[in-house]
């Protein structure tokens, strides 16, 4: 797949999952170097918010977006996953206290491969593209958004309802198979 940015064509890197794919897990690492394992399934449903830079106008604007948008959100764990410097996002956290989103740092670009939103060419290469994965509790990919150009913004209604509906209750099916989620 290829996005523009600024224009400019890049072309993304990695396997994209599809809507009702099993979420692969995947390796990132919290602002103090820890690593965690996020994706697959878990005790609540998550959304990964992925962003180039919280450096960019867009992007911090985004963030503080979708931190208001979850304020009401139960039974959700959300992430911003970025490839950025640890030193870009404390100077936009030391400007705005995220309170209801946890930054994770791609820097073994696990996330960007396994989602298919590591830029793989021009003047963001190995940063990540703007997209949205919502996954719910059976680790289910229920919604997707890969944004065209990176300098727009995700489609925050169509998240929303997407959100909405799959934080609503269902029962967990035995029968779904998570034996491959590493291997993704």
């Amino acid at each position: 797949m290829e996005i523009t940015v600024r224009g400019q064509k890049a072309t993304l890197l990695g396997r994209q999952p599809k809507i009702k794919d099993e979420a692969p897990a995947v390796r990132a690492y919290t602002l103090e170097g820890i690593q965690t394992v996020v994706g697959m399934i878990a005790p609540t449903a998550q959304m990964f918010i992925v962003i180039p830079s919280l450096k960019t106008e867009v992007c911090s604007l985004g963030a503080k977006k979708f931190d208001e948008m979850l304020s009401e959100a139960k039974k959700l764990s959300a992430y911003i996953v970025t490839a950025d410097s640890v030193e870009n996002i404390n100077s936009f956290l030391d400007g705005y206290c995220l309170k209801n989103i946890t930054v994770l740092i791609d820097k073994d670009l696990d996330f960007g491969q396994k989602y298919g939103v590591l830029i793989g060419d021009g003047a963001l290469k190995d940063k990540l593209a703007r997209a949205v994965y919502i996954v719910d509790e059976n680790g289910v990919i229920t919604y997707k958004e890969i944004v065209g150009e990176i300098v727009d913004e995700i489609n925050y209604d169509a998240c929303a309802a997407a959100l909405v509906k799959t934080l609503e209750p269902k029962p967990h099916d035995p029968h779904h198979n998570h034996e491959n989620w590493m291997r993704h």
